[in-house]
């Protein structure tokens, strides 16, 4: 089994491999390498996919009191160098819009492109913040329970199979820490820092999100010079996994546009 070791952490990942330019595919805080079974199949076609079980998910466990989320995006680039990749692009969602700014703002010439789903990276300015609060003030409470959050009552309704493989996918994980969301919300980056990276950007939101309300990533790309933005219809946070076939047209178009 494929794992990076770094400093007594080691990282699980799986490699389609070849010579074609490089997909990494980073997973939200409900999922983790498998949620990508409706991706890889279709652009492994064309590109080099990597999946990952991101820090403190899956078969990736941190080590006692390690850096938890602030490590996300160095173990994105530390990734790279361990495959001896030198760019790539990411295709990230929620939790994985954290490490997918934090890996472009520390090594931009690393990425060919990104795709923020569902998720805006927690990129921040006082316009942005003043529209998450706004947002947050107006949404009702969101569920106890992570997977309920994380699609939308569309596909929860008339999808009851394939929302019980998302729960069990997200059931392999380890519960997370207590402090786990809290220390998430701190890492915040100024989102005119990400734009100045100017790596061409794809903000692809959904209409039931309401973790990442798409009114939030309509702001945030508004404050991205270059970026494109979606807006999904009939689904809720996790787009790839509940519309595979929109979302699997839309990250593909947009990936052809900007393929070295």
């Amino acid at each position: 089994m494929p794992f990076m070791t770094k400093d007594g952490f080691r990282l699980y990942y799986e490699d389609t491999g070849g010579n074609a330019p490089v997909i990494m595919f980073l997973h939200g805080a409900g999922g983790n390498h498998l949620s990508w079974w409706q991706q890889v199949p279709v652009f492994a076609d064309e590109y080099r996919c990597v999946t990952v079980d991101q820090r403190g998910f899956g078969q990736s466990p941190d080590v006692p009191g390690g850096p938890g989320p602030a490590a996300l995006g160095t173990d994105a680039v530390a990734l790279l160098d361990h495959l001896g990749i030198s760019r790539a692009a990411i295709v990230a969602q929620s939790m994985g819009g954290w490490a997918a700014v934090g890996a472009a703002v520390r090594a931009p010439e690393r990425f060919w492109a990104i795709v923020l789903a569902n998720t805006v990276g927690n990129l921040t300015n006082a316009d942005i913040a003043a529209v998450r609060q706004r947002l947050a003030a107006a949404s009702p409470p969101r569920p106890a329970v992570l997977w309920h959050a994380a699609i939308g009552p569309t596909f929860r309704k008339q999808q009851p199979v394939r929302s019980f493989l998302y729960a069990q996918i997200s059931g392999l994980n380890a519960p997370l820490t207590a402090d786990f969301r809290d220390q998430l919300l701190r890492l915040t980056t100024p989102v005119e820092r990400y734009a100045a990276t100017r790596v061409p950007t794809f903000f692809l939101t959904s209409e039931e999100d309401g973790l990442i309300w798409p009114e939030l990533s309509a702001k945030v790309h508004a404050h991205v010079p270059g970026s494109r933005f979606e807006r999904v219809e009939a689904a809720g946070h996790s787009t790839y996994f509940e519309r595979p076939d929109v979302f699997n047209r839309e990250v593909g178009a947009f990936l052809k546009e900007h393929r070295p």
